[in-house]
């Protein structure tokens, strides 16, 4: 009975692992603002701004990275029109192999093959 865990060493590893993934990100105010209204204007919606700009934030600060210059690169793509394959892109250079996210492909068919296709 030696190696088992006694209370208090329980105790401890739970007060260790309960904000072993909640680590704060300290982040100016004037930096907050331009990510967040950067993507308010985008998305009109406060939460969906408040949320994609956390992402950016937490993903920026985890990887060492200046969040304004990323949305500066954001905002000079020349894929700008189309925002969403720039932040899945964001997304999954910075993520693990396993747990990239997908794109959506709507393929086309051609009258030519659909035709010939029974439904």
């Amino acid at each position: 009975m030696a190696n088992a865990p006694t209370v208090t060493d329980s105790s401890s590893s739970k007060s260790f692992f309960n904000g072993y993934f909640t680590q704060p990100v300290q982040i100016s105010d004037a930096v907050w603002e331009q990510v967040y209204n950067y993507f308010l204007t985008l998305t009109n919606d406060p939460t969906a701004a408040n949320t994609l700009a956390q992402s950016v934030i937490a993903l920026t600060h985890n990887n060492n990275l200046n969040p304004l210059t990323v949305l500066n690169q954001f905002q000079t793509s020349p894929n700008n029109s189309n925002i969403k394959n720039l932040l899945i892109s964001f997304f999954n250079n910075v993520k693990g192999s396993t747990s990239k996210l997908g794109y959506k492909n709507n393929i086309t068919t051609s009258a030519n093959i659909a035709r010939n296709i029974i439904q």
